[in-house]
């Protein structure tokens, strides 16, 4: 059946699934070879895209790139489970938690995301796409977090706190990672700012070890 004779329901679930393809191909090539790989020419080579489909999905690379970061964040969010299972279950809620969430924020998926932020200091284009998709994602990612941290943290008065600072801390955490390339001081880090979160959110204080008294 020709194109233009199917239903308009079979139309729109053939373009939706053409723009999902798309956005795929792009995080994965944001993933595997960085940001300066992904173009539009390079996902339309490598997806077998006609060069109309892309474009009427996506007119501007910017447009693309800002499309992955649902992508991304749906990614980021199943490395989540994953270290939730893997990360001991014996383990005080505070330090579990922050082990968890930085085990999942030093994944590919996590990293490429902040290149799209690194990148959109410079271009102003890119910085617009992607304010208004982070703030949805911003949404998602806090309820992670607080599905991490589990209610009982999340009830306390100072839990917003811990959990801002903590994304912010993941964050600059997995940066240093890429120089790093080591776990090593990694895990002493997450330990450290487990003892600090836990400080804050019992309001006592804290040696100058990094440990809680």
């Amino acid at each position: 059946m020709p194109s233009d004779t199917k239903p308009p329901g079979v139309r729109a679930a053939q373009r939706e699934a053409t723009r999902q393809r798309i956005v795929r191909v792009a995080v994965e090539l944001l993933i595997s070879r960085g940001l300066a790989a992904t173009t539009t020419v390079e996902v339309q080579r490598i997806g077998r895209f006609s060069r109309g489909a892309l474009l009427h999905h996506f007119p501007t690379r910017e447009a693309m790139l800002g499309a992955t970061i649902r992508e991304l964040m749906e990614r980021n969010e199943a490395a989540v489970r994953e270290a939730a299972a893997d990360v001991p279950a014996d383990l005080d809620d505070v330090t579990r938690a922050v082990r968890v969430l930085g085990a999942s924020m030093v994944r590919p998926a996590f990293v490429a995301e902040l290149e799209l932020w690194a990148a959109a200091r410079t271009d102003h284009a890119l910085r617009d796409v992607l304010r208004d998709e982070e703030k949805r994602a911003s949404r998602d990612l806090y309820r992670v977090v607080a599905e991490v941290f589990g209610a009982d943290l999340v009830a306390s008065d100072r839990y917003p706190v811990v959990a801002s600072l903590t994304v912010q801390f993941l964050r600059g955490l997995a940066i240093s990672d890429v120089l790093r390339g080591e776990r090593g001081g990694t895990e002493r880090l997450l330990l450290d700012w487990a003892a600090v979160a836990r400080a804050i959110l019992t309001g006592r204080p804290l040696d100058v070890d990094g440990s809680d008294t």
